[in-house]
Parts: C-alpha cells; sequence; structure tokens
C-alpha cells in the first residue's frame, strides 16, 4: 500500500512546479513536539509531504495564519482562509490539512450558449460540438434501458479529464448517487462503453467551493482513537500527542477556456454556440443535476468528484 501510495504521487507530481495540479499535505505539531527523524524522512520519501513545528500554547491565532498563508502560497494564492478563527487554540497539538488546486485548459474551448427559455433554465451554459467518448449507465453490453450517460471531456495535455455523469431525468442525481461505487464507476469507464461519438454538448458555467471538518467522517470510518487521548502515536514524537484537527477545503470553476480550483478570472469569449444538430450527432445537455469527476487518467484516480445541482 505505500509503495503504491508513492507511485501514484510521483505521477501525479510530473510536470514540477508548472503542473495543473498541485495538491498540498501538510502536518502541522505543536512546537514542544520533537519529531524523530525515520519519520519525517518517511513523509518525504512516500508522502511528498513535510511535517512542521509551530507555536499552538502560546500564539494559536499566529500559528492559524502561518498555516493559512502556508496553503495560500502553494495553491498560486487560490485558496485562502483555510483555517477558520476558533478552528485551533492553545490546546492543539497537530493538524493535518489538505487543499486542492487544479487549474487547467481543456483540450479544445467552449463557447457561451444562449439561454434555453423554454426549459426555464437560467444558469449560464457553454458548448461545443466535436468527437468525445460517450457511454451508458448501466453498461452497454448488459443492454439494459439507459438510465444515465457519461461523457469524458479531455484537458490539453490529456493526461486528465472531466468525466460528466448525467440522469436521463432531471431528478435522478439521488438515486445516482446512492448506487454509485468506485467498481462501477470503472466499469461504466471501461474503453468498449466509452465509444468516440460525434457529441453536441453543452454544460453549466459553474463555481463550487467547500470546506471540510474531517473529524466527523473519520470517526464515522473507524478512526476514532487518533482524536482520543488514548491514542498512541509513539512512532512519530515521543509523549503523549493526538489528532486535533482535520480540514480540506477545496474550490472547483469550470468556465469555457478550462477549469480552475479555487479561483478565477473575466473571460472575453468571441462567438455564440449556435444549436445545428446534424442527424449523426448525439445531443449531452446538462441542464439538469449531474456528478462530475476529475480524473488522473493514467492511473485512472479520481482526483476531485463533485455534483452539480445549480451555479
Amino acid at each position: 500500500m505505500k509503495m503504491m501510495y508513492h507511485d501514484l504521487y510521483e505521477e501525479l507530481y510530473k510536470g514540477g512546479k508548472n503542473r495543473s495540479l498541485q495538491l498540498v499535505n501538510r502536518m502541522f505539531g505543536e512546537s514542544t513536539l520533537n519529531f524523530y527523524d525515520k519519520f519525517l524522512d518517511m513523509c518525504e520519501e512516500w508522502c511528498y509531504a513535510s511535517v512542521r513545528n509551530i507555536d499552538f500554547k502560546t500564539n494559536p491565532d499566529a500559528a492559524r495564519q502561518k498555516i493559512n498563508y502556508c496553503v495560500q502560497d502553494k495553491t498560486g494564492n487560490q485558496i485562502k482562509n483555510l483555517l477558520d478563527e476558533g478552528d485551533v487554540s492553545k490546546d492543539t497539538s497537530l493538524v493535518l490539512i489538505s487543499a486542492v488546486h487544479f487549474n487547467d485548459k481543456w483540450d479544445k474551448s467552449f463557447i457561451l450558449v444562449p439561454a434555453i427559455k423554454d426549459k426555464g433554465v437560467n444558469w449560464p451554459m457553454m458548448g461545443q460540438t466535436n468527437t468525445f467518448s460517450l457511454g451508458n449507465i448501466p453498461h452497454r453490453q448488459y443492454q439494459l434501458p439507459t438510465e444515465a450517460r457519461i461523457l469524458e471531456i479531455p484537458y490539453a495535455n490529456k493526461d486528465l479529464s472531466m468525466l460528466i455523469i448525467l440522469p436521463n431525468q432531471s431528478d435522478g442525481l439521488p438515486k445516482l448517487v446512492e448506487s454509485i461505487t468506485y467498481e462501477k464507476f470503472q466499469e461504466w469507464t471501461e474503453p468498449d462503453n466509452m465509444i468516440s461519438t460525434k457529441v453536441a454538448v453543452e454544460i453549466p458555467l459553474f463555481k463550487l467551493q467547500e470546506k471540510y471538518d474531517l473529524e466527523e467522517v473519520l470517526k464515522t470510518l473507524g478512526m476514532t482513537d487518533v482524536f482520543d487521548d488514548k491514542c498512541n502515536l509513539s512512532g512519530m514524537a515521543p509523549g503523549k500527542m493526538k489528532l486535533s484537527k482535520v480540514v480540506h477545503k477545496s474550490s472547483v470553476e469550470v468556465n469555457v477556456e478550462g477549469t480552475e480550483a479555487a479561483g478565477g478570472s473575466g473571460v472575453n469569449v468571441q462567438g455564440v454556440f449556435l444549436r445545428k444538430k446534424r442527424e449523426t450527432e448525439e445531443s449531452f445537455v446538462a441542464d439538469h443535476p449531474f456528478l462530475f469527476f476529475i480524473r488522473h487518467n493514467p492511473t485512472k484516480s479520481i482526483i476531485f468528484w463533485s455534483r452539480f445541482t445549480s451555479p
């Protein structure tokens, strides 16, 4: 498992500082803790992560601001204020932070789409007609009625793609979310299901931003002791220590030029998408809630996924 994790990060980190995907995983420990060199070396070698000493005990708010600045710097000033006031205190001993910054251009840019007034859709939309990989859910091999479709839109370097799962029914997202698993996703995106197809695509322009306190999530998954006084982290540093806070923040903006996480800019667009569907074209119009994923294609790893319900 350790080797698999290392290999995944090695693939994701190709391209150096100019890569489109930036991952920030870091631990901040109270400055009175003396982390073992062996543990620090392991974090760097296997997880591409580092551990920093920081003064929670005498100045917790200054520590919070220092952590926020670190994340902001590592994500190109895109993710700000990861930790809010009160997220750390003088009793904090260890904070684990996670942030994702993604910025990439589409392989082929979109253009703006006129509003679909007859459907009452007020979302800003963009479109293009091109050849994309398009799949059915369930998989084509089962020859069952299609409940949803899955579309792959590649980014410029082709290592990354956005995959959109659009239910046939406008109210079909809750059922899809309840049933989806990683194994099903892998099945749906197999080459014999994703057929190269001429598609007239329309998707919304949108921006999503979420912050998650992962303590309750991790406890639900069974990681309870690590937040408790009976926690044994003796392999990291001498003395008693427990995990005080686990925070994740992510943001994605999708526009005509591409996708940028945690940031945005004004875009001037020349031209308007015209709905001229030819008989040989499929139509993929995401004018109701859907799921979307950003996938690292060489490793088939999902690096981001979320649901769209409205801009």
